[in-house]
């Protein structure tokens, strides 16, 4: 369970030794929180992932796979409705045993392809609350704004940045906080971020560390993917709204290739 699905490297059959630290009081895996363990480490895979050197990603990632199938119906598995899930019954599990979604015949432009179904996506692709219309009512440390963290590895997670997925207006997040050390070089082997473990009193002060959304935001007025006036403006400013290059390219690639996207 620990090695080959929650903290999963790409070692194959091995596990990193400290996992062994969580199992020496057998009285206490109760009280960890796995869940956010899980999502520490997998942002951290996915960040070296992002490296120009990196060859393969790590993580669990049966939880990228859901959450993919769950905010963007047009990835899901060709014809399939998923079944609803019992109250005891692991979300995830209403995908098993689906088959992968549509391929791409080529393989050498297989990449730019999905990249190209990416940068196609429009707001009304997106099922932005697919778990509960207030999903903060069901799960309040959702709104917990600070590190999660498994064992030396830290991470910072901040609601504010997707306000839309709890189902209230999307406004200009807050500065985000920075790490005390960040070194990102081509090679995922050298990807290092310290976080100061005083940090991690926020953790245990959930009502001072967490976004209070009443008073930062307010509910969808006319359709689910709504932001403040300004939120768009700063959003093309401080980010990168395509995956692809506009100059061609990939356009190119992608209508050479004979491909199949059957859903």
């Amino acid at each position: 369970m620990l090695g080959s699905t929650l903290f999963v490297d790409k070692s194959r059959d091995r596990v990193r030794p400290v996992v062994n630290l969580f199992l020496d009081e057998l009285e206490e895996i109760d009280q960890y929180s796995w869940a956010s363990g899980t999502l520490a480490w997998l942002y951290r895979c996915l960040g070296q992932a992002s490296r120009a050197g990196a060859r393969g990603v790590a993580g669990c990632l049966t939880l990228l796979q859901c959450w993919i199938y769950e905010y963007f119906p047009g990835f899901r598995p060709s014809h399939f409705e998923p079944p609803v899930v019992g109250p005891d019954e692991a979300w995830a599990s209403r995908w098993i045993g689906q088959p992968a979604t549509g391929s791409v015949a080529d393989p050498s432009v297989r990449l730019a392809f999905y990249r190209r179904a990416l940068d196609s996506l429009t707001p009304a692709d997106v099922f932005w609350t697919p778990f509960h219309q207030r999903p903060h009512l069901e799960v309040r440390r959702s709104l917990y704004t600070g590190v999660i963290r498994f064992a030396d590895i830290g991470e910072f997670y901040d609601p504010a940045r997707c306000l839309r997925q709890f189902g209230y207006r999307q406004m200009i997040p807050p500065p985000p906080s920075r790490p005390q050390r960040a070194d990102r070089p081509e090679a995922p082997g050298g990807y290092v971020i310290r976080i100061p473990e005083s940090f991690d009193a926020a953790w245990d002060a959930l009502l001072s560390h967490m976004v209070h959304i009443d008073m930062y935001s307010q509910p969808w007025r006319t359709y689910p993917y709504e932001t403040t006036a300004d939120y768009l403006d700063w959003f093309v400013a401080h980010s990168h709204c395509r995956v692809l290059r506009d100059d061609g390219d990939a356009d190119r690639l992608v209508d050479s290739a004979a491909v199949r996207f059957d859903h």
